[in-house]
């Protein structure tokens, strides 16, 4: 008769548990933050040809012309996106303490914008090129 031996098998039996990973949501900062990265990636590789043709909409531009250009400075310690929402819609993205310029067809648009803890937003027509200032509130 044969006999039948017990063996340990140490190594094969283990005592941790599978935990699924915690799927945590992203929070609407972090969703900003990772959009504001891509459009700063985008905007680097357009800046040439934006850069040429905001120029030439602010030294050469007329009444007739369809487009603006406009100049933001973005005056807060936070990097934003500033959306506008039109006929068009545009994204621009503005480093913190820094300027950015971007083309936008002449039209009313809502923008909007986080500033760093704050919600921005406004309606404004715009026929002529210009500057905006965003800054945050001295409240």
């Amino acid at each position: 008769m044969k006999k039948i031996l017990p063996i340990l098998l140490l190594g094969m039996i283990s005592c941790s548990t599978y935990e699924k990973p915690v799927s945590r949501s992203r929070t609407a900062q972090e969703i900003e933050k990772e959009e504001f990265v891509e459009l700063m990636k985008k905007d680097s590789l357009d800046k040439k040809q934006n850069a040429a043709e905001s120029l030439d909409i602010l030294l050469n531009g007329s009444p007739t012309d369809k487009r603006v250009s406009l100049i933001v400075n973005n005056n807060t310690n936070c990097n934003i996106i500033l959306r506008f929402a039109g006929n068009k819609f545009y994204n621009l993205p503005i480093q913190k303490n820094f300027r950015n310029f971007i083309v936008i067809e002449k039209g009313t648009y809502s923008l909007g914008a986080n500033l760093c803890n704050s919600r921005y937003s406004s309606s404004k027509t715009f026929d002529d090129s210009i500057t905006l200032t965003l800054s945050e509130s001295s409240q």
